[in-house]
This record gives structure tokens, sequence and C-alpha cells, in this order.
């Protein structure tokens, strides 16, 4: 069982962030404005927040939920770059998913097989519940879909770095 003094400061920080850094990426996949980024933003906290209740008997998990200390969040103007919004947006995508796959890599090797499943699993519900809190691509709450194509290719990309099939 892992317990948060299995990890360096940074890895722990690496771990909390990372479920929030997957809701950005969804939002940074599809840029929608800013209401649609903050339902996205508030479903992935959610999310994670249902995960540490459902998985409180594990103690990665009960840990990870009784950390209310803010960790520091990365410069996003080094992590966006420079360039064109599109470019930034994908130098952003391409941070979150490093990160993801360095904080899935992390558990894989300090925790136990079923915290690693489990914290992958948060990873993924993460950003499918960010990409389904609104829609894209719609006018005025009319029409465009609940994930569209660009959010789905980057849930791809996420289970992908996570390491989940």
């Amino acid at each position: 069982m892992a317990k948060q003094d299995a990890f360096t400061s940074d890895e722990w920080a690496l771990l909390r962030l990372a479920p929030s850094l997957v809701a950005g990426g969804i939002a940074a996949a599809d840029p929608s404005g800013l209401v649609a980024s903050i339902k996205e933003a508030a479903a992935g906290a959610e999310g994670m927040a249902e995960a540490f209740k459902a998985n409180s008997d594990i103690e990665l998990f009960a840990a990870l939920a009784a950390d209310h200390s803010i960790p520091g969040l990365p410069d996003m103007k080094a992590v966006a770059g420079e360039g064109t919004r599109d470019q930034q947006m994908q130098n952003f995508k391409n941070f979150v998913l490093g990160r993801v796959k360095s904080a899935t890599d992390l558990v894989v090797s300090k925790a136990t097989p079923p915290e690693a499943d489990l914290y992958r699993k948060m990873i993924v519900d993460v950003a499918e519940k960010s990409a389904d809190a609104a829609k894209e691509g719609g006018f005025l709450g009319f029409g465009g879909v609940r994930v569209s194509d660009k959010e789905q290719a980057f849930i791809t990309e996420v289970k992908k770095a996570a390491g989940v099939a």
C-alpha cells in the first residue's frame, strides 16, 4: 500500500495535479469558450472527488483525498510556449500527456497493482467526465455534440499515456 511518505514532495504534487491537468487538456483539445471550460474543469474535479470517495479504503486514495494543500502549478506561459493559439494548445496537451505518463509510471513503481489500476482509471474517468460536461460546436446551447472528435482523440491519447488499453 502506498503512503504519502513513499513519494517525494515533487512526486506527490505530480500525483495530485495530473487529474486536474487532464481536465485542462480536454478544454485545450477543443476550446469552446469560458463557460464550457469551467464546466469541464468542474466535472474533472467532481470525477476526482468521486474516485477518492469510492476508493477511500485504498491507502493511496485516502492519502490523496486527505491532502488539502495546493500543489504548485506549472508556469503556463512556459508550458504553452510560443506560436499560434493552436500550437500553444498542442504544446499544453503534450505537456499534460507527459505528466499523465509520469504520474501513472510513478504509481506503478511505488504503489500496489490495484492502486495503480485505480489511479489509471481515475485519470481516464476525469478525461471522460470533463469531455462530457459541455456540448461542443453548437450555437447558444442548440446543436453540437457532447464529446467532439478532438476531445475523443485526446481521451484516446490519455488512455495510451496512462497505460490503459
